[in-house]
This record gives structure tokens, sequence and C-alpha cells, in this order.
């Protein structure tokens, strides 16, 4: 390395701090990455929700091929194993209908959300709401005064949870997304956002935007976001195990638009939720309105893509939807079929809604339903925990 790429460096290092270096060492996002942060752990209420397992994995799936996202077939367990899966889970209902874990990590593995965390927060914001505790149409500073005279002061909850605030990033030699996923002061990062000069409510991918919604959820539920988690919907839902939501700093915020850690059959369990509106063993958790998503007008993207209340309806839609994390992390739901898939990844950018969708249909099947209930008589619905 030169001597210029040696100052540049150390320049940069004395301005961004703790920040800088922590993007220097880590450089990419990882599964893992529960590991580099602090965290602060989303509680469970002990026995958890019981998951039907089969006998074994029904020869429709043992031998299914699925398109990638060309159109072009490959065995399943092959493409997963091609784009670096740690963790695929298929439900129908609440049976597990096939489950594979790759490259060392198991059914325990704790796996990184990234932004399908936006998903979760965004639900946490339609409970609230539902409660009473949060409104739509009032400010952020209506809630933190302490962002007052911020560029996302005067902003609007409503304004957050479909991203078009008209706020940029704060100006910084790093990318915004590098200053909120390794910086170690969220409050101070957000605090120093600039309103877009030219696009003043469009719509923008915004991890600050989401980020800011949870600083007025604390304050309005009077609970940190993993508190309020494990109220709402860890501990209802019966997960299996202890979530870790990431922190800036020891004691510090939660990352709200990325960084929650958990299981794969977990993340499963918020996409049943999902899957029955936001009913879960006979109780509404969510307000139906909300998780049917109802309430919010959506935004279509440039490729046809629908972003409402912070979840992805793909193009040329068959009613289903999903959670996203950019780095190949899904929530795949499609209520016709009654399927929910969990896909963790680290392949970058992937569509695999193709594949979803191979997977949802051939739930649709007499013969293969027939199958799976063969098999879960054989096992004698063993619970699976």
């Amino acid at each position: 390395m030169n001597l210029a790429k040696l100052v540049a460096i150390a320049t940069l290092g004395l301005i961004q701090g703790c920040t800088f270096a922590r993007t220097l060492i880590h450089n990419t996002a990882d599964l893992d990455d529960h590991r580099i942060f602090s965290n602060r752990p989303v509680a469970t209420a002990g026995e958890p929700s019981r998951l039907r397992r089969l006998a074994r994995t029904p020869a429709f799936m043992a031998g299914l091929r699925v398109p990638d996202e060309h159109g072009i077939l490959h065995d399943l367990d092959r493409h997963l194993e091609d784009t670096r899966t740690a963790a695929f889970v298929v439900m129908r209902d609440d049976r597990i209908i096939y489950e594979r874990y790759f490259r060392g990590y198991d059914e325990r593995s704790r796996l990184n959300s990234f932004s399908i965390a936006k998903s979760i927060v965004a639900t946490l914001a339609g409970i609230a709401i539902g409660d009473g505790d949060l409104a739509l149409d009032a400010t952020v500073q209506t809630y933190r005064p302490d962002l007052a005279g911020t560029a996302y002061g005067t902003v609007t909850v409503e304004r957050l949870l479909t991203m078009t605030s008209g706020v940029e990033d704060a100006p910084s030699y790093l990318p915004g997304r590098a200053q909120l996923y390794y910086g170690d002061d969220l409050h101070d990062v957000v605090a120093r956002s600039v309103p877009s000069p030219t696009q003043e409510h469009a719509w923008r991918y915004s991890e600050a935007d989401v980020q800011v919604l949870a600083f007025v959820l604390e304050a309005a539920t009077g609970r940190t976001p993993s508190a309020y988690l494990a109220e709402k919907l860890w501990k209802p839902l019966g997960m299996e195990s202890e979530a870790l939501w990431a922190l800036d700093r020891e004691g510090g915020s939660e990352k709200a638009f990325c960084c929650i850690s958990a299981r794969a059959r977990d993340f499963a369990r918020f996409g049943l939720l999902q899957l029955d509106a936001g009913r879960w063993n006979g109780t509404q958790l969510v307000p139906e309105p909300w998780a049917a998503r109802r309430v919010l007008h959506g935004i279509r993207t440039n490729d046809g893509y629908l972003h409402q209340h912070l979840w992805w309806t793909p193009p040329a839609s068959q009613g289903d939807f999903y959670a996203y994390g950019h780095q190949g992390q899904y929530v795949y739901v499609n209520p016709a079929s009654r399927t929910v898939i969990v896909k963790f990844s680290e392949a970058g950018p992937e569509d695999p809604i193709r594949m979803f969708r191979a997977i949802a249909a051939s739930m649709q099947s007499p013969d293969h339903l027939a199958q799976i209930d063969r098999l879960v008589a054989e096992a004698g619905a063993v619970a699976s925990r």
C-alpha cells in the first residue's frame, strides 16, 4: 500500500473514529454479526409453541426441481448450496415440510435477519397503533422532543413507515448504511441527517427512517424495542430461543433497521403469524387490517415491486409477500397455498421468487397434500422443538 493510501486511511480513521475502524476491520456484513456487536436479549416465554414434523421429507420435495430467477431449473438442494444458503425451512401451516441447513449451521444457530428486522419493527408499530400508543399523523418530535429541530423533527410516523420522510443520510466519508450499521451512536447519526434538496417526499429506501421509527416506538410504549418485541411477539408466539438484537454500543440503542439474530424456525413462526393476518392460536396479536397491509398505501418501485408496511409484494402478485434482508434473507408468505418459506443466505442480491412460488404451488397438489398427511400420521404428530 502506498504512502498516500496510508495517509488517507489514517485521516478517515481520525475523522470517523470507531465507526470507520469497524467498517475497515469487518468490511462486509455477515449472518454471524451478533458476535461483533453488543446485544440486548429478546426473552422467550419458556415452553416453545409446537411445530409438527414429518416422519421424513416428502418424496415430491426430495425430487423437486426449482427455477432460478432466469427460469432455469435446478435440483433444490444444489440450488440452495449454490446460493450460499445457511438455513432453509418450508412450512405448510404449522407443519415443517422441508428443513435443511448448510455450511456448518443448524437448527440452533442464530442468524442475522438484516432488513427482515424492518418488517418486524413495522409489525410492532402496527400493534402500538392498535393499542392507541402511537398515532400515524403524529410527528417525531411529539414523542422525541430531543429530535425537534433536526430534519426528522416534523416528519410524521406515517412517512417513516412508508419511507417518504424526505430526509437524506448525514454527510460523511462513509455511506449512510455503514454509519448506521457500524456506528456507535445511532441517535447522533439520525440527528445529523439533512432534508432532501430535491425530493421532499419521494420514496427512498432508508435505514434511518426505520431507526427513527424505533426511537419513536420506544418513547411511545415506554419499552426498549427488544422488551416490546418480547412482550408483543416473541413470548406470545412461543419462540423456541431467545433472540439477540444488536446495539450501537454496550447498553445503547437497538439497530432497528437490521440485526435481530434468531433461529430459522422462529422466523418461520413470525411468517405463520402473517399467514393468518396477525392471528395466533385464536388470539389477534396484530390488528388484522395492519397485518393484511391495508392501512398504508404502498409504493411501486421501478422494478415493479410493491413496498408496503415495510414488506415487499412481487410483481404479478399471487397474494404472496415477503420480508427481505439484503444478503439473501427471506421470510416468504403465500396465503393461497398456506406456505411460509424461510431462506437465510449470503449470496448477495438474488431473486428467488420463482423458486418460492414453485414450492408454494407444489403444496396445492392433492397428491402432495396426501403425502404430507400420511407422513404426519406416521410421525404421530411429534412436536418439533
